[in-house]
């Protein structure tokens, strides 16, 4: 089976790859609380935060695209909020009306902003995922003293969501060998058996699973590597993010 991976570029070799999984985690984990803190940005502060998102991509070697295309995510969750916000806000320069709906320069703005700041935080999460390789985050949540049942249960979805993938790709290989076309009810009864049967799959499999690692002495707890202390680079990384943080915050407020 060939994936389409979360952490396609986790193991390349870039200043960023080099970097500390702590840092990485502070720096980006710190870039998405000021995104949301911040009520509605200025040009200035956004822009910064924008080209910063392409920054970051460039000297991590992650494609642009691949970026753009992973980002649009967010459009499916964010959608309904951007239209209500366009069509519900009445303050501003009245472009179109119909009823309780209006399209207004201030919903305009508003919704724009809403918009922006979601596909910051997704794409800073995007970055720190394919810069980070998994057991390393491990190892920087659980230095952050991220409860240890939260680390657990994120270590197994990451091994086992792979696993679930190949399962459901198989079935839909199945499915469309033995599909001869029909009506659309047919087909939703037949989605809805195979969503059935992965399920049943998944519980199985998961069964099996801690049947083999109790069998091999799992105690319920997570075994770490050795954590590797900060270097220079990463202590200067994050000044400078954290100053220029600042600096954004105080060009938000004046």
């Amino acid at each position: 089976m060939h994936h389409s991976y979360l952490d396609k570029y986790a193991r390349r070799d870039s200043p960023m790859h080099r970097l500390n999984a702590r840092t990485k985690l502070l720096l980006f984990t710190s870039l998405v609380v000021f995104v949301a803190a911040v009520p509605r940005p200025g040009l200035v502060v956004s822009a910064v935060l924008a080209l910063s998102v392409f920054t970051f991509g460039a000297i991590a070697k992650i494609p642009i695209s691949y970026l753009i295309i992973r980002s649009a995510v967010i459009i499916p969750f964010t959608g309904f909020a951007v239209l209500s916000f366009a069509l519900t806000m009445t303050e501003g320069e009245m472009y179109w009306q119909w009823g309780p709906f209006a399209l207004t320069s201030e919903g305009i703005g508003r919704s724009a902003y809403l918009l922006l700041r979601a596909w910051m935080a997704v794409s800073f999460m995007i970055l720190l995922i394919n810069t980070t390789p998994f057991n390393q985050l491990v190892n920087a949540l659980r230095c952050f003293r991220i409860p240890s049942i939260f680390v657990l249960l994120l270590s197994f979805f990451y091994r086992y969501l792979y696993l679930l993938w190949d399962e459901a790709e198989r079935m839909q290989r199945a499915r469309n060998l033995r599909y001869f076309g029909g009506f659309w009810k047919k087909q939703a009864a037949l989605i809805g058996n195979m969503v059935t049967s992965l399920f049943i799959k998944s519980y199985e499999r998961a069964e099996r699973a801690q049947l083999a690692m109790q069998s091999r002495g799992w105690d319920g707890r997570l075994r770490y590597a050795r954590i590797e202390s900060l270097r220079g680079a990463d202590i200067f990384t994050l000044v400078i993010s954290g100053a220029g943080i600042v600096i954004l915050w105080v060009i938000q407020v004046l």
